[in-house]
C-alpha cells in the first residue's frame, strides 16, 4: 500500500522540465534543419570547380549570347552545359562545352540558338570529364 500512495503522490506533484524539455529538442530540430540544408545545397557540385555566368544577352527571339567563366584544377578537362530559359523557367536552349586541360581558369562567350524567346542563360553544370 505505501507504493501506491507514494505513486498517487508523485503523480500529483507538478512537472519539471517540460517546457524546458520541448525548447532543447526545438533547438536540436533547428541545427539538424540547417546542417541538412547545406548539404542539400552542395549536393551536385564538384570539389574544386567553380562557375560563374558574367552577363547574358538576348540577342533576338532565337539567339542569346552568354559570357561565363570556370575555375577548375589544371590538369583535368570538363565538360560544361550552359543553357538558355524562358519566362517560365523552361529549357530552350542547352549546349555542351567541353574545357581542356591546361587552363585553371577560363573565361568564355558563346551564342546559344533557342527554339523561342529566352529570358536568361546561364552556366547549369560543369563536371569532370
Amino acid at each position: 500500500m505505501s507504493t501506491s500512495a507514494g505513486q498517487a503522490a508523485g503523480d500529483q506533484r507538478p512537472r519539471r522540465g517540460g517546457r524546458l524539455g520541448l525548447a532543447v529538442i526545438g533547438v536540436v530540430v533547428a541545427i539538424c534543419s540547417v546542417g541538412w540544408a547545406i548539404v542539400m545545397a552542395h549536393v551536385g557540385q564538384v570539389p574544386g570547380i567553380s562557375t560563374q555566368t558574367i552577363t547574358y544577352r538576348i540577342v533576338d527571339d532565337s539567339t542569346v549570347e552568354i559570357r561565363w567563366q570556370v575555375a577548375k584544377p589544371s590538369g583535368k578537362p570538363v565538360r560544361c552545359v550552359v543553357d538558355a530559359l524562358d519566362a517560365r523557367f523552361a529549357p530552350v536552349a542547352e549546349q555542351e562545352v567541353i574545357v581542356p586541360a591546361g587552363r585553371s581558369h577560363v573565361e568564355r562567350t558563346d551564342i546559344l540558338r533557342t527554339t523561342r524567346r529566352a529570358a536568361a542563360a546561364r552556366v547549369k553544370e560543369c563536371r569532370t570529364i
